[in-house]
């Protein structure tokens, strides 16, 4: 009985694969002579163009809200001289108290100091939601700041953040937004109201804190004396508008 022999395959493979690493040598050492070019005549990478962009943008951002400070400060002189003279101490009163109602007014009195930080503890099991556990989330701060206007505060900030009718505390990577600017650990918040009463409410059994003391993440303080700042940011209505006092 005759047996016949498989044919030798050809190598052609290897040539195909030995043309592939040599084009992409090629390729890979004309990028790293352009860019070592490119460095020889002083051109920024992509790096440094984006981080001095954002640097200027930042530095823009800042002056305008300096600009937008004076400019509010130039008009509140100018309401109460006109108030001063036509309506009285009484008018100005009503426009203090709704200044501090809209979070617009700096104030200052006595209350708490609230900081949340990243527990100190390890977690017992390397899980992702155990890990979790022991951070700071958007969700503790607003916890905490909805149980301090639930029992009374009247003016709240996070680190230096003036909470207002429209304020947000939200996660955005490793960074939470309150009023749309970046704040991270530790947060600290001031509360103005009647000490005991704040510090009570979270300390409740079973409240919003409970966890974040049983991990170390949480710190209270009471202060004779707390200053909060106005609300810096932009107040602007597109969709709302004031409704007649008796609609007919």
């Amino acid at each position: 009985m005759s047996t016949i022999a498989p044919p030798v395959r050809g190598k052609s493979w290897l040539w195909q694969v030995t043309a592939l690493s040599i084009v992409l040598g090629a390729l890979l050492a004309l990028s790293l002579k352009t860019q070592r070019q490119a460095v020889e005549k002083g051109e920024p990478n992509r790096r440094d163009v984006l981080s001095a962009t954002y640097l200027g943008i930042k530095r823009e951002n800042n002056d305008l809200k300096k600009q937008l400070t004076e400019s509010k400060l130039k008009v509140e002189k100018l309401v109460r001289q006109q108030a001063r003279g036509i309506h009285g101490k009484d008018y100005l009163r009503m426009l203090d108290e709704s200044k501090m109602l809209a979070g617009t007014a700096a104030v200052h009195g006595s209350g708490i100091i609230v900081t949340l930080h990243d527990s100190p503890k390890k977690p017992a099991e390397i899980k992702q939601d155990a890990v979790s556990d022991y951070i700071v989330h958007d969700r503790d701060i607003r916890d905490i700041v909805n149980e301090l206007f639930a029992s009374g505060a009247e003016a709240i900030s996070i680190n230096d953040q003036r909470m207002i009718a429209t304020s947000s505390i939200r996660c955005v990577g490793p960074v939470v937004l309150v009023n749309s600017t970046q704040t991270a650990p530790p947060f600290v918040i001031r509360a103005i109201g009647k000490p005991d009463v704040l510090e009570n409410a979270l300390k409740l059994p079973m409240g919003v804190a409970d966890g974040l003391f049983l991990l170390d993440m949480i710190e209270i303080t009471k202060e004779p004396d707390i200053r909060i700042p106005a609300y810096s940011g932009v107040m602007k209505f597109s969709s709302a508008k004031p409704s007649e006092a008796n609609p007919e």
